[in-house]
């Protein structure tokens, strides 16, 4: 399972690189879910790995302090997929 969170439109890249330095210091590795996207909607997507639906609390507790900079912060479900 992973935690996705995605940054509003208005957050620069200079911004975005200061949450991501800032949940790693809670102990998160942020990470692009879509990386080289070109399309904004897809580049503002991150995902932090390996954590489960309880992190999700302490996600979003990291993000506190950049709250209206982050659209959203869920728990997403491992997929199978399947070739």
């Amino acid at each position: 399972m992973s935690v996705q969170f995605k940054f509003r439109d208005t957050v620069g890249h200079d911004r975005r690189l200061e949450v991501i330095e800032a949940l790693g210091r809670a102990g998160f590795a942020a990470q692009s879910l879509f990386p080289g996207q070109k399309r904004p909607k897809l580049a503002s997507i991150f995902t932090v790995s390996k954590a489960d639906a309880k992190d999700v609390k302490a996600v979003q507790a990291a993000l506190t302090d950049f709250g209206h900079e982050i659209e959203y912060v869920e728990a997403a479900p491992e997929r199978n997929l399947k070739a």
